[in-house]
């Protein structure tokens, strides 16, 4: 059963040194002056035009031996050290929308390229505080232990993975996923497992 999170965008709160860090400003800890004007206005218009959406199933882990969740098999070093002792697993699947992809693409056709590139890092990063603030609800809610948050593409967890999460929870929050790429669609889309032990 499938339980669906509406976010306001307004109750994320991404820190701006992130964002920074994101369009290159390792280090600094903040927007440089002569970009603060414009990230304000991005941002404030990528709060207007965000719709964060979060789909999270929850899963009974089908084999001791192995990482198997609706018939699947999870495999590689970053879930076994993760999920491996999990009698639950969360899938989640966070996205914005696709409002934001059409204005990042519509910034950069009428060569508004600071623009587009600061909408994109905004996205990114609202995309990842979305997903981390409603971790922060499931874990706040359950007596069990938490594993860290894993998402396909890092370490060895397949990015096509992907795929699963579309079929399985896109219909809800109107997310696809290439069959080749394995990229999402809306972009600023993150899906992820948390195991949970006792």
């Amino acid at each position: 059963m499938s339980r669906i999170f509406n976010i306001s965008p307004y109750d994320v709160k991404v820190p701006e040194r992130v964002v920074a860090a994101r369009m290159g400003f390792k280090g600094v800890g903040r927007i440089p002056n002569e970009f603060k004007g414009i990230y304000e206005e991005v941002y404030e218009f990528a709060l207007k035009i965000s719709k964060p959406i979060v789909v999270v199933e929850d899963y009974d882990v089908s084999s001791e031996d192995e990482i198997i969740i609706d018939g699947m098999k999870i495999s590689g070093n970053l879930a076994h050290s993760q999920l491996g002792k999990s009698v639950k697993i969360t899938a989640m699947l966070a996205t914005l929308g696709e409002k934001l992809d059409d204005e990042i693409s519509k910034f950069h056709m009428e060569g508004k390229e600071i623009e587009s590139f600061t909408l994109d890092a905004i996205g990114s990063e609202l995309a990842e505080f979305t997903i981390r603030f409603v971790d922060g609800i499931l874990r706040d809610e359950r007596k069990l232990k938490g594993s860290a948050r894993i998402s396909p593409g890092y370490v060895d967890l397949p990015l096509s993975l992907n795929s699963w999460f579309a079929k399985k929870m896109g219909k809800y929050a109107s997310v696809k996923c290439d069959d080749e790429s394995f990229v999402f669609e809306p972009r600023k889309t993150i899906s992820a497992f948390i195991g949970w032990s006792n």
